[in-house]
C-alpha cells in the first residue's frame, strides 16, 4: 500500500477499553492506519490505574489526581484529533466523550454491542432495578444512542429491542449496520463422533445470557440416559469459575464434564482445540430478554469453523439464518437441550449442510462487512466536516 504522508493524515482517538474485543480492536486499528489515519489511544481505567501506581499519596488524593491527569490527557488528545471513536463496551465513558467532542467540535462515533442497563440490571442482576445506579445506566445508554453522531451496531433486532427498552427512537440517518465477525480461519475436518463418543464443547463467560445452568442440567439428564459423552466448558478465571466447579462436583458430573480455563481465542489455542476435538458446539440457552434478542459471538465463531452447533431458538436468529435448515435449535430448557443432543448423537436430528452454513456466515459476518461499515461512517464524517455540519451543532440542538 502507498505510504501516507504524515502531514496529510487525519487523526482519530480511540477512547475506552479495547481489550474485551481484542481481535476486533486490532483489526480496527490496522484498518484505520491503512486508510491514512494517525491513531491515538486512551483507556481511562488503565490510565487512572497507572497514575495511581506512580503516586505515593493517600487513596483519596490518588483518585483525585489520577482523574485530573486523565482528563488533562483526554483534553490534549481530543483537541488534536479529527474524530473521537468509542469501541464496543465503553458506554461507561460516554459523558466525558460527549463533553470533549462537543467542546472541540469533533465527531463522535460509537460501536454499540450492548446496553449497560440491559447487561448489569436486567440480565446479570448485579444492580437492583429502580435504584439510582440503574437509572444512571439508563441515562448513559440513552446518551450513547441519541447524542453520538454515528453508531455502528450489530443487528436490527437488537437495535429495535434497545428502542423499546429505553423508550426512544433511533435516528436512522446516523446508524450503520455491521454484524459480528470471527477472525479465525480454522476449519473443522473432524468426522462426527469419530472417537466413539460425543465430544461437546462450550466456551464463554458465565453470564445468565449464556445459560450455563440450563446446560449443566441438560448434561445431568444425558448422564442419567447413559449417553457416552464428554463436555469441555471453556471459561475465564473469575469468581463464578469456582462456583461452577463446585456445582459440577455436587452434581457428580466430573466424569463427563470438565471446566477449563487454559485455552482462549486470544492466542488461537482454543480454536485449534475445537476444530480437532469438538463434535458439537453449544451456543446460548439463557432465559433472558437479552438472550432472545442477540446473536452471540460464540455462535458465529462455531459456525465459521464448520462445527455442528446447537443453540436456543430465538427471534434474533431469523434476521440472519433459517433456523430450520442452517443450524440446530431448541428451546432453552434442560429437557429440550438434552433431547436435542440425544437426537443429534443418534443421527435423528434434521440434516444441516454445515459447509453451506459456514459460507453464509463468512459472507454475512465478515471482516470485510465491518471494514465497509467503518469506511462508510468515516466518509460521512468527512462529508460533514466539508459541509460544515459540525458535532457541536448536532449535540447541542
Amino acid at each position: 500500500m502507498k505510504a501516507v504522508n504524515p502531514k496529510e493524515q487525519n487523526k482519530i482517538l480511540l477512547y475506552g477499553d479495547m481489550e474485551p474485543r481484542n481481535y476486533r480492536s486490532q483489526i480496527l486499528i490496522k484498518y484505520l492506519q491503512d486508510s491514512g489515519y494517525a491513531v491515538l489511544r486512551l483507556d481511562p481505567r488503565a490510565k487512572q490505574s497507572k497514575y495511581k501506581q506512580q503516586m505515593k499519596y493517600l487513596p483519596k488524593i490518588k483518585f483525585i489526581l489520577a482523574n485530573t491527569f486523565c482528563w488533562i490527557e483526554l483534553l490534549i488528545k481530543a483537541a488534536t484529533v479529527d474524530i473521537i471513536y468509542m469501541p464496543p463496551l465503553n458506554t461507561f465513558f460516554i459523558r466525558s466523550a460527549i463533553r470533549v467532542s462537543t467542546f472541540f467540535n469533533k465527531k463522535l462515533i460509537v460501536e454499540m454491542h450492548t446496553l449497560l442497563y440491559d447487561t448489569h440490571v436486567r440480565d446479570r442482576k448485579k444492580i437492583k432495578d429502580g435504584c439510582r445506579e440503574a437509572q444512571q445506566m439508563i441515562e448513559k445508554d440513552i446518551l450513547v444512542i441519541t447524542k453520538s453522531d454515528y453508531i455502528i451496531y450489530a443487528s436490527d433486532r437488537e437495535l429495535n429491542y434497545w428502542e423499546k427498552l429505553l423508550n426512544i427512537k433511533v435516528d436512522t440517518q446516523k446508524i450503520f449496520k455491521s454484524p459480528l465477525f470471527n477472525a479465525t480461519p480454522l476449519i473443522s475436518t473432524r468426522n462426527f463422533m469419530q472417537d466413539g463418543g460425543l465430544k461437546i464443547c462450550w466456551w464463554g463467560t458465565f453470564i445468565p445470557l449464556h445459560g450455563l445452568d440450563n446446560i449443566l442440567a441438560a448434561l445431568k439428564i444425558l448422564q442419567k440416559r447413559d449417553l457416552q459423552f464428554t463436555c469441555n466448558l471453556f471459561g475465564i478465571d473469575n469468581d463464578l469459575f469456582a462456583k461452577y466447579s463446585e456445582k459440577i462436583r455436587l452434581e457428580r458430573l466430573e466424569a463427563n464434564v470438565f471446566l477449563r480455563k487454559d485455552l482462549s481465542f486470544a492466542d488461537d489455542s482454543l480454536p485449534n482445540y475445537l476444530v480437532n476435538n469438538c463434535d458439537l458446539a453449544l451456543g446460548i440457552f439463557g432465559n433472558t430478554d437479552k438472550a432472545y434478542n442477540a446473536i452471540p459471538n460464540k455462535l458465529i465463531e462455531a459456525l465459521s469453523m464448520r462445527i455442528p452447533t446447537l443453540t436456543m431458538n430465538s427471534p434474533a436468529l431469523t434476521e440472519f439464518f433459517n433456523p430450520e435448515t442452517d443450524l440446530w435449535v431448541c428451546e432453552p430448557s434442560p429437557e429440550a437441550i438434552a433431547e436435542s443432543i440425544l437426537e443429534i448423537a443418534n443421527g435423528a436430528a434434521y440434516p444441516v449442510d454445515w459447509e453451506q452454513t459456514r459460507q453464509k456466515v463468512l459472507n454475512t459476518f465478515s471482516m470485510t462487512q465491518y471494514q465497509e461499515a467503518v469506511s462508510k461512517v468515516l466518509a460521512r464524517v468527512k462529508n460533514d466536516y466539508i459541509s460544515g455540519n459540525y458535532v457541536g451543532e448536532t449535540l447541542l440542538s
